[in-house]
């Protein structure tokens, strides 16, 4: 994938944005293009442009989910769910989906294709998607594109820090994501 983007030139940080903007939207492993931006454009570089094809691609992907799927699957629950199990999905606050969406984005594991679409079926607004969205990114952007940047030598000490932010950045969330499920259990249990 480096070989492929370097290989335009002056225009490989626009074709790198565009392959940000396009190839999520058919699944491609998003941690792969961000790896690779940091190996071509290097750390600094690399961050703005990853996020900013990140941040489009956010927006083409929820407007994909929001226009062509929210309605089919809005109906189809309807029909299958009591009242209380569909409000429960969809009565959730715009607040409480934000702060989902950026312990979601936080989590590496979490297919960042499927946060995309799966928001886009909510009820919450396109400018606090987005907001929630950028606030998600620009963790999981820097510690990719550093990691990408230090990978051309995999036994330097850069390289080991760098892996090490990877697995605190997914332990770390993970736990986050925990506590916050355990607060919000607590709550509804009184």
């Amino acid at each position: 994938m480096q070989e492929f983007i370097s290989s335009f030139g002056v225009l490989a940080p626009i074709v790198y944005v565009i392959m940000w903007v396009v190839l999520p939207v058919f699944f491609f492993p998003v941690p792969i293009l961000a790896v690779a931006g940091g190996i071509v454009f290097g750390f600094v570089e690399g961050s703005l442009l990853t996020f900013f094809g990140a941040c489009a691609n956010c927006y083409v992907m929820f407007i994909i989910s929001r226009k062509f799927g929210r309605d089919y699957v809005i109906n189809l629950l309807k029909r299958k769910l009591s009242e209380k199990q569909h409000n429960r999905i969809f009565g959730v606050s715009d607040e409480k989906l934000m702060i989902s969406l950026v312990v979601l984005r936080l989590i590496p594991l979490v297919p960042y294709n499927m946060i995309n679409y799966g928001f886009g079926l909510t009820n919450i607004s396109t400018s606090k998607y987005m907001l929630a969205s950028v606030l998600g990114i620009i963790p999981g952007t820097i510690v990719f594109l550093n990691f990408g940047a230090t990978a051309t030598n995999v036994w330097s000490l850069e390289f080991l820090l760098a892996s090490a932010l990877v697995i605190l950045l997914t332990v770390g969330s993970i736990k986050i994501s925990k506590i916050i499920e355990k607060k919000e259990n607590k709550k509804s249990d009184s």
